[in-house]
């Protein structure tokens, strides 16, 4: 990669972020922003339908970013693609969608914006994610997302996740998706295919972004120079929570029968079944019977039709 672009060339970047009834989250993410050494930037709040005062809290307070809102809960896909939209109509070359819940560092928009020009065929990059230190008993260092690659079973899975980094990932690389935690999305791709897929609502939706841009000539990027950090907890396997476990399987199987073709829909024949039961086993083992509720009513729903919204109210997985 060449040298850093000059600062008068710098495109002008949308930071998108999605609050829904997060004051805490969505202040934090934004106070870490002011400080951000990337001089080019507009940053879009898109309040979700929150049901308390946090958007209009953070309109109050952080007067300098533009506050879009949606009536209601829009999910992943809706609120984000709101801010998209905003984002392109008002000269942003790029948009970058970063979770409410990250906490940036000064000088993380640099790498990001320096890979993705230094090639006009890549549509999206993601970087370095750590876990949050306080919402992991203060460990540093450890790793969320270095990139990204297809399983067995073929799901996708996060290089690196909860190892502590050493310098094992500090490799640029094309991956399988750029995480939509931090995913940098050329302008001119989005134009081309369009936002979010509001089919998924959230989950899959950036791994079916990057796939309708590889299908058009575009890859996706891990860019280990940018370090943010998500203030977020895993969940031990086999205890995520229904609306989580619902949505992933639901979206897993349309994600397969929009892009698995050939002998990739083979190998997803032949494997997700045991996904299926490998998921069933677990859930068993620590006795969460309304995660094995989910995963069936997701699989169920995804053949009836559902889509977006559709099922989760129905499922009580949504107010």
């Amino acid at each position: 990669m060449t040298a850093y672009i000059s600062k008068s060339s710098l495109p002008f970047i949308g930071i998108v972020l999605v609050n829904l009834n997060e004051y805490e989250h969505t202040a934090r993410c934004l106070q870490s922003l002011a400080s951000i050494t990337y001089p080019n930037v507009k940053i879009i709040v898109v309040d979700n339908g929150s049901a308390d005062d946090s958007g209009a809290r953070l309109q109050n307070e952080f007067s300098a970013a533009v506050h879009l809102r949606n009536q209601t809960n829009e999910g992943f896909t809706g609120g984000n693609n709101v801010g998209i939209t905003y984002a392109l109509q008002h000269g942003c070359a790029h948009v970058l969608l970063l979770n409410n819940d990250t906490i940036v560092t000064p000088s993380f928009l640099e790498p990001l914006v320096e890979r993705l020009e230094s090639d006009m065929t890549i549509g999206a990059v993601s970087g370095k994610i750590y876990y949050y230190p306080p919402a992991i008993g203060n460990r540093e260092k450890i790793i969320w997302y270095a990139g990204s690659y297809q399983k067995w079973h073929m799901a996708f899975n996060h290089y690196g996740d909860s190892e502590e980094d050493t310098g094992q990932y500090d490799v640029a690389r094309e991956v399988a998706y750029a995480c939509g935690c931090l995913m940098l999305m050329r302008g001119e791709v989005i134009e081309k295919i369009g936002g979010l897929s509001d089919e998924y609502f959230i989950y899959w939706e950036e791994a079916d972004w990057c796939q309708r841009a590889r299908d058009i000539g575009y890859s996706s990027w891990y860019e280990p120079k940018t370090i943010i950090y998500h203030n977020f907890r895993s969940a031990i396997r086999g205890k995520e929570t229904p609306f989580y476990l619902y949505l992933h399987f639901r979206n897993f199987l349309f994600y397969a029968s929009r892009h698995f073709h050939g002998i990739n829909r083979l190998r997803f024949c032949l494997f997700f079944p045991l996904h299926i039961f490998r998921r069933l086993f677990i859930s068993i083992k620590v006795s969460n019977t309304n995660a094995i509720k989910a995963m069936f009513n997701g699989i169920v729903d995804y053949f009836k039709g559902y889509r977006g919204k559709q099922g989760l109210k129905e499922r009580r997985l949504l107010r």
